[in-house]
């Protein structure tokens, strides 16, 4: 089959460039009886607590009605699933449905083994206004909406209150821009009379550095971020780019941040005290209060704001996941894939999930559902991604990017950091040697992409 064929060329190529191998998918193959409910089978990658609240949904959609039976198979992180549905195309054991993070949308797109949910909308007219527009505009190319936006991310800033207090800060003003986290963790650490005091824990994270620039208002790669014409360059070794790979090692370097090995480690740096802030997903909100309660803190003590980054004139881009139909299983199964899509999406199951995760919900009208109302009532920081996403300005900074291979070049922009961090490197000469290895990543992609 073509498709199989060209999501394999696709993959296989960034696989000689370093990605992991995918294992065989181990779901049985979805079936259809004359007398039973047609099987949708639905790969995610949602670890528990999040796991348990999409379970919940497809129970309440299976529970609903009897045509359908949604049987939801958790394949590992967002790489892993695409790995094991490489291995999967062309056998009984693709799935139906398939969450995929936002960086997987052009390979998805190149891959033809999709059928684009537009095709359902337009024949049965199913309304869109109550959808969040930016949530629309990053997965509608050329006018198609391939796949439902569902588990919606943005990073934000967490933050200790009394830390601030402890150190003459506001604590209803967290700091804005990188120099102003810089001011704010000087202060903090002057007033931590000796205790171990980082002013932010940071963890090497690709997705955060993009965030950051484009709250500079930078480019991070060329053709309209994809959304133009195909990205043939990457840009970001600009003047914004050196400027905050550079504010990261002199922070680090200067005992302002602690260098985080991940983020499990960053929030436990702010829950513990030793640090006073850290950027994560909002989708690390109900975990992390989870985690302040362990550790016997008040989680009224922290608080959350916008993402700081470069001064500018920008914002940030949509982060999260969506939900995909696969073109190879039959026309019912298809059918049963895109009654779940609609179900999942409904106000109250997305103010539900919403409420259980902290990802923000993809309806308008879902913040007006019990749920809702009750976290951010418990908990005003649950509107803080949601705010700052709508107080983007729509630009070709903040409208996401379209590359195949950005999982591979994200790779090496860690890469860049963990030379500049960890060895010393020069932050200028190691992001433009990032940006040299993504561009020959770029060219091998596109010669086997489609047209």
């Amino acid at each position: 089959m073509r498709n199989k064929f060209v999501l394999f060329v696709l993959v296989s190529v960034m696989a000689l460039l370093g990605a992991a191998c995918g294992g065989d998918s181990d779901s049985p193959p979805a079936r259809t009886t004359a007398d039973g409910p047609i099987e949708v089978t639905m790969w995610h990658s949602m670890p528990d607590p999040a796991g348990g609240s999409l379970q919940d949904i497809v129970d309440k959609f299976n529970a609903s009605q009897e045509l359908y039976e949604v049987d939801l198979i958790f394949q590992g992180g967002y790489t892993d699933s695409l790995n094991k549905l490489i291995n999967s195309i062309g056998t009984p054991n693709v799935p139906s449905i398939i969450q995929l993070s936002d960086a997987s949308t052009q390979i998805m797109i190149d891959s033809e083994a999709i059928t684009p949910i537009q095709r359902f909308i337009d024949e049965e007219g199913y309304d869109l206004s109550d959808f969040e527009p930016k949530a629309l505009a990053f997965y509608t190319i050329d006018g198609v909406l391939y796949s439902m936006p569902f588990n919606m991310a943005g990073p934000i800033l967490y933050y200790d209150r009394a830390a601030f207090e402890k150190a003459g800060l506001d604590p209803d003003d967290p700091p804005s821009t990188l120099e102003e986290v810089r001011q704010y963790s000087e202060q903090i650490a002057q007033a931590g009379e000796g205790d171990t005091q980082y002013g932010i824990s940071l963890e090497t994270n690709a997705w955060y550095f993009e965030q950051m620039l484009a709250k500079g208002g930078a480019l991070y790669a060329n053709g309209e971020h994809g959304r133009g014409e195909r990205i043939t360059e990457v840009l970001f070794d600009n003047e914004t780019g050196i400027e905050i790979i550079t504010w990261w090692d002199d922070m680090v370097a200067d005992g302002l941040a602690y260098n985080a090995v991940d983020s499990i480690d960053s929030f436990l740096k702010l829950a513990t005290g030793e640090a006073a802030m850290t950027i994560s997903s909002t989708a690390a909100l109900r975990v992390a209060i989870a985690a302040i309660i362990l550790v016997g803190r008040d989680p009224f003590q922290y608080d959350t704001g916008p993402m700081p980054g470069p001064a500018g004139d920008g914002g940030i881009a949509l982060g999260g996941a969506s939900l995909w139909i696969l073109s190879e299983r039959d026309e019912e199964q298809q059918r049963g894939a895109w009654e779940f899509l609609k179900f999942a999406a409904r106000p109250d199951q997305q103010a539900q999930w919403h409420s259980d995760t902290g990802y923000f919900p993809n309806r308008v009208s879902a913040y007006d559902e019990p749920p809702a109302v009750r976290a951010r009532e418990e908990f005003p920081q649950f509107l803080t991604a949601i705010e700052q996403l709508r107080a983007s300005p729509d630009t070709t900074a903040t409208s996401g990017i379209l590359l195949g291979p950005l999982n591979e070049v994200r790779k090496r922009v860690v890469e860049a950091f963990d030379k500049v961090l960890t060895g010393g490197g020069d932050p200028a000469t190691e992001l433009k040697a990032a940006v040299d290895d993504a561009n020959k990543i770029i060219e091998l992609y596109n010669r086997t992409a489609p047209d």
